[in-house]
C-alpha cells in the first residue's frame, strides 16, 4: 500500500518531499489529455481486464484465475536444470512446478478444445516475468514457446495473432534479448519504463508494466489527486495512441485503486485477491 506523501512541485517535476525522489514526466509539453474509460468488452465484459498477479502463488495456479474469469495470468520463472521452474525464488526442481505443467499445456489443451482460452473467442495474456537472465534461460525459454501452436506468433515486423499471446517481463536485458535476437517467436515483451516520447509500438515492444508508485502518488488505497489523475490520463491517453496497453504493479490492492484505473481505461487491473476483483468488476458500470 502507498501512504500519500506531500508533493512539491519544481521545475515541472513533483518531488516526494524529504525523500528526494522524482516522479518522471508524464505528459507531453503542454498536454491535457482527456480520460477515456474502460469500456465493457461485448462478451468478456470487464473481467477482459482481470490479471492476476503472481497467479502461481494461488491454491490452483491458473485454474483459480480461470474460474473467475481472468483473461491475464503472470507466472515467473527461473531456469533450474536446464528447466523452466515458475516461482519467485529459485528452489529446487520440481516437475509440478515447470511453466509448461502449469501453464502452456493446460492453456493449449483449452485452446484444442474449444479454440479459446475461455471458449468465447476472446484473446487471453500469458505474462512471463523473467527472475533472471542470461543466453541459456532466454534459448530455453524461446524453444519451449515454439511448441505451442495457440501462441501469437511473430515474424520479423509481422504480428499473427493467436488464442494466447506471451508478454515477457521481469529482467530486461534478457526479455530484449530474446525479441532482439529470435526475429521468429512467440512472445513479445513490455518495458518497465515509460516516457510522453517513447516511439510507436512495434512486433517487439507492445506493452508497459509500470511501477505504481514511480508514476503515481495516491492514497493508501489507490485515490488521486487532480494533479495526479491528470498524469494518469497523459500515460494512457499517450501508450494508447502509440499502440501499448498498460499494467501498474505494486499497485494498492484495493477497490479504489481498480475504481481508477477502469476510469482512465487502464488495460490491466492486477490482485493477488481474485474473488474480490472478480466481485468488484461484476458490478463495476
Amino acid at each position: 500500500m502507498y501512504a500519500r506523501k506531500p508533493v512539491i512541485v519544481l521545475l515541472g517535476l513533483a518531488v516526494c518531499g524529504g525523500l528526494g525522489c522524482a516522479q518522471p514526466p508524464a505528459c507531453r509539453e503542454g498536454q491535457v489529455a482527456t480520460p477515456v474509460s474502460a469500456q465493457r468488452h461485448p462478451v468478456a465484459g470487464h473481467h477482459l481486464r482481470a490479471h492476476a498477479h503472481n497467479d502461481y502463488e494461488h491454491e490452483r495456479p491458473l485454474f483459480d484465475a480461470l474460474d473467475h474469469r481472468f483473461y491475464s495470468v503472470e507466472a515467473d520463472i527461473f531456469l533450474n536444470g536446464g528447466k523452466l521452474a515458475v516461482s519467485h525464488r529459485n528452489l529446487p526442481w520440481d516437475s509440478k512446478r515447470s511453466l509448461e505443467e502449469l501453464y502452456l499445456e493446460p492453456l493449449q489443451a483449452r485452446v484444442d478444445a474449444t479454440g479459446s482460452v475461455h471458449g468465447d473467442g476472446v484473446p487471453f495474456t500469458l505474462w512471463i516475468d523473467l527472475k533472471e537472465g542470461g543466453r541459456e534461460i532466454v534459448d530455453t525459454l524461446h524453444a519451449v514457446l515454439e511448441k505451442y501452436p495457440m501462441l501469437t506468433r511473430v515474424d520479423g515486423d509481422e504480428v499473427l495473432p493467436g488464442p494466447v499471446t506471451v508478454v515477457l517481463t521481469g529482467d530486461d536485458k534478457a526479455k530484449r534479448d530474446l525479441v532482439t535476437r529470435h526475429s521468429q517467436r512467440r512472445a513479445v515483451r513490455d518495458s518497465n519504463d515509460y516516457s510522453p516520447e517513447d516511439p510507436p509500438a512495434d512486433s517487439a515492444w507492445g506493452y508497459y508494466a509500470l511501477r505504481w508508485g514511480d508514476y503515481l502518488d495516491a492514497s493508501s488505497t489507490g485515490q488521486l489527486d487532480a494533479s495526479q489523475r491528470a498524469r494518469l490520463a497523459c500515460i494512457i491517453e499517450n501508450a494508447h495512441a502509440q499502440g501499448r496497453k498498460v499494467r501498474f504493479f505494486d499497485a494498492p490492492d484495493h477497490p479504489d485503486a481498480w475504481r481508477v484505473a477502469l476510469e482512465f481505461g487502464v488495460d490491466f487491473l492486477g490482485t493477488d485477491d481474485l474473488r474480490s476483483l472478480d466481485t468488484f468488476l461484476d458490478g463495476a458500470p
